[in-house]
């Protein structure tokens, strides 16, 4: 029975919120190197046969931070993994920075905000695709997409997704929702932009069963939790996937509307 666990991370090895350190990152690939694990792409996650029950995951990251090409992707090449990095086309030459009191970030340098979080630009991008990893769309502008008028989401959606494809020469063909924020309207313009799959920040297995537009991933740093979640996408743990089940109406309710 397919069952697939997809991990999300933001920063590797900086400072400040949503950072992983690199020993704790290099400690996951550990778990996956050594359990058997074969990584894929968003892309090749969503063409998996049903009945495949092989040791599959998934690893994704989001914003397209530069820490991601000069930290994560050397670790990863280290494990002869790949990976799914949802970038904003939109955030070229911007550096972004978190005020480390309140966890909050800022598109523009103030005071407070004193750590640096620069992206990466498009030949960043072009190395990462010809290398094997894929390259995904997180929005131009990293808005939540379901406070922004309806005139603003094909920039949002569908320009982001031509910027990428003119960079990189190939179809982009992946999504992820900026802060998981999604509504009906959302849905339809990332369908109707032709994208294949999209993915959200509630807590999920990808299954035979789940929707393409509405894929799940977890947030996880602690090694022995990662290891649990592992674990727990064998056949005999299925109260896990119940109660993810239980939990992400709950969750969509808020993405929805806040």
């Amino acid at each position: 029975m397919l069952k697939v666990p997809v991990f999300y991370y933001h920063s590797i090895g900086n400072v400040g919120p949503e950072t992983l350190a690199a020993e704790r990152f290099r400690q996951h690939l550990c778990l996956l190197k050594d359990a058997g694990y074969t990584t894929l792409t968003a892309s090749e996650l969503i063409h998996l046969d049903k009945h495949d029950c092989s040791q599959y995951v998934a690893l994704t990251f989001d914003d397209g931070l530069l820490d991601n090409y000069e930290i994560a992707v050397p670790i990863l090449e280290q494990f002869g993994f790949k990976a799914t990095f949802f970038v904003i086309p939109g955030f070229d030459n911007l550096t972004r920075w978190v005020n480390p009191k309140t966890r909050q970030w800022s598109d523009v340098s103030k005071q407070g905000f004193t750590i640096p979080f620069p992206s990466m630009q498009q030949h960043h991008r072009r190395e990462l695709s010809d290398m094997g990893m894929e390259i995904g769309s997180h929005s131009m502008t990293h808005p939540k997409l379901n406070k922004i008028p309806v005139s603003r989401l094909q920039n949002e959606i569908l320009e982001s997704r031509h910027r990428l494809e003119d960079q990189l020469g190939k179809p982009v063909t992946s999504f992820c929702y900026p802060k998981g924020r999604y509504n009906t309207e959302v849905l339809h313009h990332i369908k109707s932009a032709g994208y294949e799959c999209a993915f959200t920040t509630m807590p999920s297995y990808y299954e035979a069963t789940t929707p393409r537009y509405e894929c799940g991933r977890f947030l996880i740093e602690s090694p022995a939790l990662f290891e649990r979640v592992l674990r727990w996408s064998s056949a005999k743990h299925l109260g896990v996937q119940s109660l993810c089940q239980v939990i992400n109406p709950v969750l969509k309710l808020k993405n929805y509307y806040t």
